[in-house]
């Protein structure tokens, strides 16, 4: 079976509030975990800027924190809609005879 791995993390971004940084919603059955509103806005703000003017070091340095966190929510969401969808065949697959 072949696993994906992601780099571990250091540091959480200086201004990711720890609460109400992440949004959980539901697609086909499934927790779907995604960056909350604020963060969201918060990233489009810095993207904005930075097609405007260059950003400073520690503007970069939180929307690369950010890239970093929205990597672990896609492996984290990958891992759970695949385990889903594993569960889901193997509950509806009949279950094969082996004839002598």
């Amino acid at each position: 079976m072949n696993t994906s791995t992601i780099a571990p993390l250091t540091t959480l971004p200086k201004n990711l509030p720890l609460d109400g940084a992440i949004a959980i919603t539901l697609q086909d059955g499934v927790m779907i975990f995604r960056a909350s509103q604020n963060i969201q806005e918060r990233i489009e703000n810095l993207l904005d800027k930075r097609e405007e003017t260059s950003l400073n070091e520690t503007e970069e340095q939180e929307l690369d924190d950010f890239a970093a966190i929205d990597d672990y929510l896609s492996f984290v969401n990958r891992m759970i809609r695949n385990n889903f969808l594993l569960e889901n065949i193997t509950k509806t697959q009949p279950e094969i005879q082996h004839g002598a």
